[in-house]
């Protein structure tokens, strides 16, 4: 136990005058928030949007370092005043909470950016990961780290910066080369940058590395020798709630950074999970469910992560979790891409026996947990010709249930328990639809935050619980959900609609880099129809139909079929053969079809 906290107790006369801010950094938004201390009343706040960095690499995904943070000033001056007033309230405190996996370079001595960021979501090192596991398993190093090998963690970032981007090796020979998540590079920055800013990380981010020793909470010598980083260009790992250094300039100069923390394990305290097995699920763009297992680690057998929770003392608390890389992007990508909106999908009727049921496997860059599949890809399967585009959106509001099903099956297994009850904050937290399927799929209680960002609100609670700061009594405040969904699916429905996900999942699998080195067969193909019949190997197609006028098609069936495409010079050549088989019959005999000129070109 630290000891501070034995002298450093709750000052409830600080925290009546006294306000908390929070920096929270997500994929695409910055925000600042401010909250009465010890009350999760927000007096005021500021977001705002982010964009990607634009890149024609498939898999690739980028921003500007520089953006980001002068995007979180820009949400503090419109938030505050100088002297860090708001309202009449000064704020004592900040913390920090951050999209994990991320990782920019810099050089610590100009403080400029040797590389935009590197999102969590980036999977330009699945080719490396790919060569790793020729000689290791997955979860070779599970029991070091907590992690299996994926692109997803931020080691193998790092290493793909140092192999391709020259500025960023040149910088590390020499010493000046700094690699941080993005807390790391908001905390050394706004605590003075290349003059004394502050070169530090939370266990919480650092658990997404894949360098990180889950036993000691410090950098593993081994994980850093297999991937040649040195520990010099790395943070110093510190506790999730204490003061790390001050902010440099600003409306909040000399106020003090007292909490650094993932922004999923954030809403873990934000939504009171200090007991263990409470099961937790934060759900936006991505997502994440965790399992709270107290001080005791626990080493999945199926697929899930060992990972810190949160560390407000000495003692860390550790956590399964299982990470999802789409959940309201794929409603969003849905919605954009076929132009419905969710108004419409609740409104539509049953269409009665022809209603199918369609699956979305939203595998946009690969699966996380509990598949660990990057070389998948996004399936729909199930679709006939009744489906409209609003099954289509229903059934990427269902994917987001099946994923979440598939770690909460993985954490039942793993824990011997059967998980009744799933706490949810985020954006779709207000999507009543998703609630409700995810109750029914899951067979278990969702329990909706009060407040949808409870990332602002859990590193608050942190911030201001820090032993020096003490304006947060954090594990004593009541639990405060909002509204309850509970199943309304029978088992026999709900084990039949799991079933067929799965069947759609498996087949999402092995797209990126496989090969296949059988030979192209074809006996007959018709356009008309859209079918293709498979036979012996040939190399001469002949094709008429209604699809002739398009030639990107034509050719993509000869460079596909690996076939010369012969197109009929009259498009409805059935017409033409019917005619010629009439005057062909021996009563009639006034039409020598087997000995007609030709009636094809070359395409």
């Amino acid at each position: 136990m630290n000891i501070s906290r034995l002298y450093n107790v709750f000052n409830a006369e600080k925290a009546k005058e006294s306000l908390v801010g929070t920096i929270v950094v997500n994929t695409n938004e910055v925000g600042f928030y401010t909250f009465k201390a010890n009350c999760s009343d927000v007096v005021k706040s500021h977001h705002l949007a982010i964009k990607d960095v634009e890149t024609s690499r498939a898999g690739w995904s980028e921003q500007d370092p520089m953006v980001i943070l002068s995007t979180v000033q820009e949400c503090i001056s419109n938030t505050t005043t100088p002297g860090g007033m708001v309202m009449g309230l000064r704020v004592v405190t900040v913390g920090i909470a951050n999209q994990r996996g991320s990782v920019v370079a810099w050089n610590k001595r100009t403080g400029d950016p040797l590389s935009n960021v590197i999102l969590w979501s980036d999977n330009r090192t699945a080719t490396m990961v790919d060569e790793y596991l020729k000689t290791n398993d997955k979860y070779r190093y599970q029991k070091v780290c907590g992690l299996p090998f994926s692109p997803y963690f931020s080691a193998f970032k790092i290493k793909w910066l140092l192999n391709n981007v020259g500025k960023v090796m040149s910088a590390y020979r020499v010493g000046d080369c700094y690699f941080g998540t993005i807390d790391t590079w908001l905390l050394w920055n706004m605590t003075g940058g290349k003059n004394g800013g502050v070169f530090v990380t939370d266990c919480s981010n650092a658990s997404y590395t894949f360098l990180m020793n889950i036993n000691t909470l410090e950098w593993d010598t081994r994980l850093l020798k297999l991937f040649g980083i040195s520990a010099k260009s790395l943070a110093t790992i510190k506790t999730s709630s204490e003061v790390y250094g001050n902010i440099s300039g600003g409306y909040l100069d000399k106020t003090p950074i007292s909490c650094i923390i993932g922004n999923c394990q954030a809403a873990l305290i934000g939504q009171k999970c200090f007991r263990r097995g409470l099961t937790k699920g934060t759900l936006d763009k991505n997502g994440s469910i965790f399992t709270i297992t107290g001080e005791n680690k626990v080493f999945s057998r199926n697929g899930l992560v060992t990972t810190i929770a949160y560390r407000l003392d000495s003692r860390p608390i550790f956590a399964l979790e299982g990470p999802i890389a789409s959940v309201g992007h794929t409603i969003e990508w849905v919605k954009e891409c076929l132009n419905v909106r969710e108004n419409e999908c609740l409104a539509v009727k049953k269409k009665d026996e022809f209603q199918n049921q369609v699956y979305l496997v939203p595998a946009f860059n690969g699966l996380y947990a509990p598949h660990w599949r990057h070389e998948a890809r996004s399936i729909l399967v199930g679709a006939n010709e009744y489906t409209i585009n609003n099954d289509i959106l229903k059934a990427a509001n269902e994917s987001v249930c099946f994923q979440v099903q598939d770690i909460v099956e993985a954490l039942n297994d793993d824990l011997k328990m059967s998980i009744d009850k799933i706490r949810i904050d985020g954006d779709l937290s207000d999507n009543t639809m998703v609630m409700q399927c995810l109750s029914d799929i899951t067979n278990s209680k969702i329990e909706i935050a009060m407040y949808k960002n409870m990332s602002a609100l859990g590193a608050a609670m942190a911030a201001g619980y820090a032993p020096e700061i003490n304006v947060w009594n954090a594990l004593c405040m009541p639990e405060d959900n909002g509204e309850i969904y509970s199943p309304k699916i029978t088992a026999e429905e709900r084990k039949n609609r799991i079933f067929d996900w799965k069947r759609a999942m498996r087949r999402s699998y092995d797209w990126i880099g496989h090969k296949n080195k059988s030979n192209y067969f074809g006996t007959m193909l018709s356009i008309t129809s859209g079918v293709i019949l498979l036979g012996a190997p040939i190399d001469k197609i002949q094709i008429d139909g209604d699809l002739l006028d398009y030639t990107l098609n034509m050719q993509f069936q000869s460079d596909v079929t690996n076939s010369q495409i012969e197109i009929v010079l009259f498009k409805n050549i059935s017409t033409l053969g019917a005619t010629t088989a009439a005057g062909y019959t021996p009563e009639i005999n006034v039409w020598n079809t087997l000995c007609m000129s030709r009636l094809w070109c070359n395409l």
